[in-house]
């Protein structure tokens, strides 16, 4: 038994270092499009039928690029929901670098979330949306709101909120759909000094940028969820080793899953469980366009 339990503890750091492993990728030289027109972000992939979409094999994710003299504009698609990941709870964060590195300082954090109605009153004020007493009474007319954040925030992951006043700047923006099988993340991004916006890309049309893609992996509350759950596991499985399952048939239970531990059964799946879900991050080479 002594044994045995050694070959399912070697298997479950192998097993862990083996899900540990974040996706990673080379990197891709891709020429954004220019737009006479500023694009609609609406998650709605209809301005973006005529272009041709670079594909990130990793992620299984086709994406392209465009942009007018104020704003980068990126499609984002998902061809398959196992690669969504924990984005939901994650958020999707692009890096923006000017200096040929891939360089985490500044990026653009975009999560939806669902906020009471006083929290997206707070937040349309933060973002300098003027709000009457009325709009405030009819906005609290419903409890809950889907909202889609974008924030500007350093390599620490905190928060870089503007200094000033709004400036004559698009905030950072984002929506989310699903069509059929498909994920659509549509986002749009100032091309600003980050003197003037904090969630700037500092560029300017005809300059090459680092554009990186992250989402996925562990959270604070996925992390919580993940202890309970290896607890109770814990528990169970010490209640077995004890002799406590007092039936045959509680018993065979235990055995088989002792020895589908040891062979790659369901240790694998407790390895995976201790991991959480796998980070995603990526990083394409960018040519902003010229006006044409």
């Amino acid at each position: 038994m002594k044994k045995k339990r050694l070959v399912h503890g070697l298997f479950g750091i192998g097993a862990v270092l083996l899900f540990s492993l974040v996706v990673f990728s080379t990197d891709a030289l891709v020429e954004s499009k220019w737009t006479v027109s500023p694009l609609k972000v609406d998650g709605l992939n209809e301005e973006w039928v005529s272009d041709t979409l670079s594909f990130e094999k990793s992620a299984s994710v086709d994406y392209a690029f465009k942009n007018d003299g104020r704003n980068l504009y990126v499609l984002f698609v998902f061809k398959d929901p196992k690669h969504l990941s924990s984005i939901e709870a994650t958020g999707m964060t692009l890096y923006f670098s000017t200096e040929g590195k891939k360089k985490k300082d500044y990026g653009v954090k975009f999560v939806k979330k669902t906020v009471a109605a006083d929290e997206l009153i707070a937040t349309l004020e933060k973002q300098g949306t003027a709000l009457t007493e009325q709009k405030k009474q009819e906005l609290k007319a419903r409890p809950k709101y889907v909202l889609f954040e974008a924030e500007a925030v350093n390599k620490k992951g905190e928060v870089i909120s503007p200094s000033g006043p709004p400036a004559d700047v698009d905030p950072p923006a984002f929506m989310a759909v699903k069509q059929d099988k498909l994920t659509i993340y549509e986002f749009r991004v100032p091309l600003a000094a980050r003197e003037i916006h904090p969630a700037g890309i500092a560029s300017e049309p005809g300059k090459n940028i680092k554009v990186g893609f992250e989402w996925g992996g562990m959270t604070a509350e996925i992390r919580k969820a993940m202890a309970s759950g290896i607890g109770a596991e814990g528990a169970r499985a010490g209640a077995m080793d004890s002799g406590f399952a007092d039936t045959g048939e509680d018993t065979g239970k235990a055995i088989n899953e002792d020895e589908g531990m040891s062979a790659g059964g369901s240790g694998s799946s407790l390895a995976r469980m201790r991991m959480g879900p796998k980070k995603y991050s990526f990083w394409v080479d960018v040519k902003l366009a010229q006006h044409q």
